[in-house]
């Protein structure tokens, strides 16, 4: 199961090799947050080193709906832990 974790402070490092950060920050209306979330994947040896993908990009949608998607996207693709933050 996909555990939801606040997101790092400056001072910390990610202890997972693998998760999704999700990212919102307020939209001009109150209903709505623009969010960002994506895969983080650290891969060790020759060419390793962390990779982030995309998979929502500053996209218009509730609080509700971005955990929706990051945790079913998570379960799919068996990332155990998402960071979340807010603006």
């Amino acid at each position: 199961m996909t555990r939801f974790e606040p997101e790092l402070r400056d001072s910390e490092t990610y202890t997972e090799s693998n998760f999704l950060r999700l990212h919102t920050a307020p939209a001009a209306d109150a209903d709505t947050r623009i969010v960002t979330l994506e895969h983080m994947r650290y891969r060790s040896g020759p060419g390793g080193g962390w990779q982030c993908m995309t998979i929502v990009d500053r996209e218009r949608m509730s609080r509700d709906d971005a955990r929706f998607i990051a945790e079913h996207y998570a379960r799919e693709h068996s990332i155990p832990v998402v960071y979340e933050c807010h603006d």
